[in-house]
């Protein structure tokens, strides 16, 4: 059965070995402070499956905090501008914005993240020296995982920045399943604040969409065989004129994986099995008259066993 879901950025890292660790950990903590200080733009790629995207990117720090923007220059129209932990989604074709809440994720595309304390308990990380994107010196970074749960990942970050230029997302087999690479990048002193102007969206739908960090007995099931290291980081209540459904997200500081739980009957998913498009790794079933459905860019095994060890608790 073909996966039928489609997701606009479905999104979207360690042991090492000392000789590496000062390196690694100077890298990271650059990036992290990158997103904070920086004005940028560019142009960047994402391969998902057989669909190719291309996005224009913006970046951007003034004294109301971080921007960012990104545009599909392909496909759809569509457009997202965070500011802070707001994110505001603009579908023109569908003639429906939405505003969400971000939690922790740092920002609209790829990133490492910071804890690699935390994350040396599930991945192995090595430097692998330097590359050039987009006419810009990188050093490499490669992670893999300790288990089967998760995919590997390869790293580019601009040396000057420490803004990742280019990520690889490898399968079990390691083989490449996905990839984003900024085929043009810049920085800049300043950036136009035009550059986060949010249209006028008369007739438009806006839909909010409220996200709240989990707690499982808030929440009315849990999952009673979650693979080691994935934490639930928020969940999320969606209304529409018949249906009412759950979304949950966990994560292990790297890797995500989404849960969606709605009644049978009204359920858009309708997925039994697995089901694999690309990175993507679906599986769903019937439960006490919900349709659950698990997906994210991990192996099959990972969504598997939530679904299977989904259970309500009340």
């Amino acid at each position: 059965m073909k996966l039928g879901v489609t997701a606009f950025l479905t999104f979207v890292i360690l042991s090492y070995a000392p000789a590496y660790a000062g390196n690694v950990s100077d890298i990271v903590s650059g990036m992290s402070a990158a997103d904070k200080r920086l004005n940028y733009e560019g142009i960047f790629v994402l391969r998902k499956s057989d669909k190719m995207m291309t996005m224009h990117v913006v970046h951007g720090v003034d004294e109301r905090g971080v921007w960012e923007s990104m545009e599909s220059l392909n496909g759809e129209a569509r457009k997202i501008v965070r500011h802070n932990n707001e994110v505001i989604s603009i579908y023109p074709s569908h003639k429906l914005v939405t505003v969400s809440k971000m939690g922790d994720k740092p920002g609209l595309h790829p990133i490492l993240p910071e804890n690699l304390d935390k994350l040396s308990n599930y991945y192995t990380i090595h430097e692998l020296g330097d590359d050039r994107i987009a006419g810009r010196e990188t050093s490499v970074l490669n992670l893999q995982p300790k288990d089967a749960y998760r995919y590997g990942y390869k790293y580019w970050l601009d040396n000057e920045t420490q803004v990742l230029l280019k990520c690889d997302l490898f399968d079990e087999n390691g083989e490449i399943v996905e990839q984003m690479m900024y085929t043009a990048f810049h920085d800049h002193a300043a950036v136009p604040p035009t550059a986060f102007n949010i249209p006028e969206l008369e007739g438009y739908t806006r839909q909010i969409l409220n996200k709240n960090r989990g707690k499982q007995a808030n929440i009315g099931w849990r999952v009673t065989k979650m693979p080691q290291g994935f934490m639930l980081t928020h969940s999320t209540i969606r209304s529409g004129d018949d249906n009412k459904s759950l979304h949950l997200m966990y994560s292990d500081g790297l890797a995500s994986v989404s849960v969606f739980i709605e009644a049978s009957e009204s359920s858009t998913h309708r997925l039994s099995g697995a089901s694999k498009m690309g990175a993507l790794n679906a599986y769903g079933k019937q439960m006490n008259g919900a349709q659950i459905t698990v997906m994210g860019e991990v192996p099959e095994a990972t969504v598997a066993t939530i679904a299977e060890s989904m259970e309500r608790t009340q």
